[in-house]
């Protein structure tokens, strides 16, 4: 059963180039500094939105720097839609710099991995150009890193 997304925030930021950032949860440190690396020149590209579940720590990096930049965030929610922005987000939402995309029901309140499934297919589908860090063949993510888009491991 496919939710509609639901949405809340900047929709024009679907216009933008969308380039979409997965990490898995466990972190190869050979990938943090070319991930902080690509997410600082990534954040000042007034062109693009990255696009992401931002769940995994590295993707929370990915965020921190991204709301710090310019560039567009769309942040793809393993749970319902914010009834409120949280204090850290609430800066580039008011800039209408960020859009939140719900792909469950409003009744979802707590992440988990069947939706991540979800969401990280939804992220691949929609962007232009998919960024992996720390993904190996092992990773759930891995089937998506041979999707037929331009794609940079890290």
């Amino acid at each position: 059963n496919k939710m509609e997304p639901q949405y809340l925030g900047n929709m024009d930021l679907l216009t933008l180039r969308k380039v979409g950032f997965l990490a898995s949860r466990k972190v190869n440190p050979t990938s943090v500094i070319p991930t902080i690396n690509w997410a600082n020149k990534v954040s000042y590209d007034p062109n693009a939105t990255i696009i992401s579940g931002f769940q995994s720590s590295l993707e929370r990096e990915v965020l921190d720097i991204a709301l710090s930049g310019t560039c567009g965030i769309i942040y793809v929610l393993n749970r319902s839609l914010y009834r409120q922005i949280p204090p850290n987000l609430r800066p580039a939402f008011d800039s209408n710099r960020i859009l939140f995309i719900s792909l469950t029901s409003e009744k979802t309140t707590r992440p988990s991995a069947a939706n991540a499934t979800i969401r990280n297919h939804y992220v691949a589908d929609i962007a232009d150009e998919l960024t992996f860090a720390s993904v190996h063949e092992l990773s759930s993510l891995y089937q998506l890193t041979l999707i037929d888009k331009p794609t940079l491991q890290l």
